[in-house]
């Protein structure tokens, strides 16, 4: 049970962008630990094969017929080397982010949890013995997702070709789940406990979520639980829109229209709104890039500020730094006013110190917002910026 078979023989993480916030303390001992117990066993074998039968049947977790601390002593087993190293490497890629996130007591219990979970789900399907500490680190990526979807990973990517590439944990996690799930189609073919991985992610994914729902872990704008409220606004939003519309429509014959300029930017510009009313915004976004390019001033009336404000998050996201701060500046240029620039101003912040290499700038915009966002995560995640600018 390991990550290698398809970290190692596809991708293997390498480290992330995120800064912490304190000192990393129990990840590391659960690596020592697993590495003397590792080394421990790998010696006893050499010494006294028999004792060290005796040791490992007493660890390993077969369902059905071991004890109860088996459920988590298997976790401190390992087949090999290679078995071992790959997971090490995992915890010490993910583990501390996670720790930062949890403190120290609350990440010990995900990672047993985890554990306990995975070879729970293990028993499900099988009675054949298993050892090793994926199903906890599966638990302790799951936790990852939640709290940082969009977290960057260095990876280095074995497939075809080598190279080194920066994976957000989205798409990372999901490339895993992805592969244990074909390689529990392929039962017989593979000595990895897919299930257990699986339930692993399960835990973790679940628990964070709860710990976000309830307020035990402090939220921040972009984890999964806050995203997936953004998402339920802005349908809500979408609705009204459409509402206004109708509204709009009905104007009486007496009250000017406002004259919009003519052209292929004008043209693009009509169709971002379309698009953003019939609820498409990545084809917003699309449009929005074309009536940029297409402009032959920057005196070009903004969207409406909803649109701007949803196609800047939605560049974002996507990875497209430039055109989301030009979206950002455009909406601060056109609604300094508004009640969402403050949070504009820290997304611009943001930008500018971690993707856009521009610190007197995200210094400036963080200074004038941090006493302005609307809730405490945004205000830390403002001084934390600000720390990381030094």
């Amino acid at each position: 049970m390991g990550f290698a078979g398809y970290h190692g023989g596809v991708i293997l993480p390498l480290g992330t962008d995120r800064f912490k916030r304190r000192p990393i303390l129990i990840v590391y001992l659960l690596i020592a630990a697993n590495m003397a117990v590792y080394a421990g066993m790998h010696i006893l074998k050499q010494s006294d094969p028999a004792l060290a039968t005796g040791v490992e049947n007493w660890g390993v977790l077969v369902p059905g017929q071991s004890a109860w601390w088996t459920y988590l002593s298997y976790a401190f087993l390992h087949a090999n080397f290679s078995h071992i190293l790959f997971n090490m490497v995992a915890l010490w890629v993910f583990g501390p982010d996670v720790e930062d996130r949890l403190g120290r007591f609350g990440f010990l219990g995900l990672y047993c949890a985890g554990a306990i979970a995975a070879g729970g789900a293990h028993g499900l399907l099988t009675k054949v013995g298993v050892v090793g500490a994926s199903g906890a680190i599966a638990a302790v990526i799951g936790s990852f997702l939640v709290f940082f979807p969009y977290v960057r990973i260095k990876t280095l990517v074995f497939f075809f070709f080598i190279g080194f590439f920066h994976i957000t944990a989205w798409w990372y996690v999901a490339f895993a789940i992805a592969g244990d799930l074909l390689g529990l189609a392929r039962t017989g073919q593979s000595n990895v406990a897919h299930l257990a991985h699986l339930g692993g992610y399960g835990l973790g994914i679940g628990v964070s979520l709860l710990l976000l729902a309830f307020h035990i872990v402090p939220r921040e704008p972009y984890d999964m639980f806050s995203l997936g409220r953004q998402k339920v606004r802005r349908r809500a939003f979408k609705v009204a829109y459409r509402q206004g519309d109708q509204t709009a429509a009905h104007r009486t014959a007496n009250e000017p229209a406002i004259k919009q300029p003519e052209g292929p930017a004008s043209e693009a510009r009509l169709k971002a709104q379309e698009r953003f009313t019939n609820g498409d915004t990545p084809g917003a976004a699309a449009s929005y890039l074309e009536m940029r390019r297409t402009a032959k001033s920057n005196k070009l009336p903004p969207l409406g500020r909803r649109p701007l404000y949803e196609i800047a998050n939605h560049l974002f996201e996507q990875g497209d730094h430039a055109n989301a701060a030009d979206a950002y500046r455009q909406f601060l240029s056109a609604y300094e006013k508004d009640a969402e620039a403050p949070r504009v101003m820290l997304m611009l912040g943001l930008l500018n110190a971690r993707f856009l290499n521009d610190p007197t700038e995200a210094k400036r915009l963080l200074e004038a917002c941090k006493d302005r966002v609307a809730s405490a995560d945004e205000k830390a995640l403002a001084i934390e910026l600000l720390e990381e600018i030094g």
